[in-house]
């Protein structure tokens, strides 16, 4: 195991699903900053959505999939061993990791004080996406929602442009009453906020962490995830109304999309209270597949598979 002297201090981004970790996630990397930074994401589901989003801006991003490090040991031990391997191959000054979306963090910092001297790093803050559409609402319906926003020592809100004011005055009551110790912070998408927000979460706050608030046994209810994958070409307007179908259900839904007749890649996207089907970059010679991950309350992947193979069409 690491030494106390090579151990790197690890930092926590997390965030309920759809809140945007990945877009901060991608806004720090691409900013400039002079820490040497080493970046692990764990996957709720088969697909390593996130790790391709940010791949090409992140120089060691080691993916962590198929399940949630807050509560499966075997993911956990992955975690420890792949900090480990990081902080070998590129000595970094920083470890941070994108959780899940549903992620408590308190369960992943209780697991790195219990290995004591054997553990690979020291934690040194945790970091928490709020939607300031949709937080509000989240709060009240999920206890990880709560669990992340209380471990916070920092609450980054996003999608303030998009929500109603009325919505972001009650979330900000909301949060002052969960964890009233926690820095509130907001960085529009401008070039000089972006440099701001790099300094600002890297900052390693260890001793200002929130005091602990004692939860029942920990357990993500009837959340699951269904992945599905394949070449087929899927057609757009149907696909969405599946989505839109599932309803509140449905709490979060990424992943590229083969859309007939279009030689663009698509990008399906539910976070928080909005879905869209957006078209990035042309496959070129990559053969073109549809890989989502859809998270949601009771789903049945059996039902989704069958509901996403209606839409398609034939070559």
């Amino acid at each position: 195991m690491s030494t106390s002297d090579s151990k790197p201090p690890l930092i926590l981004l997390t965030g309920f699903l759809g809140a945007g970790k990945t877009t901060v996630l991608n806004r720090v990397l691409g900013a400039q900053h002079r820490r040497r930074v080493a970046v692990i994401i764990n996957e709720l589901g088969r697909i390593d959505i996130d790790t391709r989003l940010i791949k090409s801006r992140a120089g060691d991003v080691m993916e962590l999939a198929g399940g949630c490090v807050c509560h499966e040991v075997r993911v956990q031990s992955e975690l420890w061993a792949a900090i480990e391997e990081v902080t070998r191959r590129t000595r970094p000054e920083v470890v941070l990791i994108e959780t899940t979306g549903i992620a408590e963090p308190w369960s992943i910092l209780d697991g790195l004080e219990a290995l004591g001297d054997d553990a690979p790093a020291t934690a040194a803050g945790v970091v928490c996406v709020v939607d300031a559409e949709a937080g509000g609402g989240q709060l009240e319906r999920h206890e990880e929602a709560r669990a992340q926003v209380e471990a916070a020592d920092r609450l980054l809100l996003s999608k303030l442009d998009l929500a109603a004011p009325d919505a972001v005055v009650a979330l900000h009551r909301e949060l002052a009453r969960r964890n009233p110790t926690a820095e509130r912070a907001s960085f529009p998408e401008t070039a000089e906020a972006t440099a701001e927000l790099a300094p600002w979460l890297l900052d390693l706050r260890a001793a200002s962490r929130a005091p602990r608030v004692a939860h029942g046994p920990h357990a993500h209810g009837q959340l699951a995830a269904v992945a599905y994958s394949d070449p087929a070409p899927l057609l757009g307007e149907p696909l969405l109304d599946l989505v839109e179908r599932l309803g509140s259900a449905l709490v979060r839904a990424k992943g590229f999309v083969h859309v007939a007749g279009d030689p663009r890649r698509g990008f399906l996207e539910r976070a928080g209270v909005r879905t869209e089907l957006r078209f990035t970059e042309p496959w070129g010679a990559e053969t073109p597949r549809t890989e989502i991950v859809l998270i949601g309350e009771g789903l049945d992947a059996g039902a989704i598979h069958r509901q996403i193979w209606a839409c398609r069409v034939g070559q």
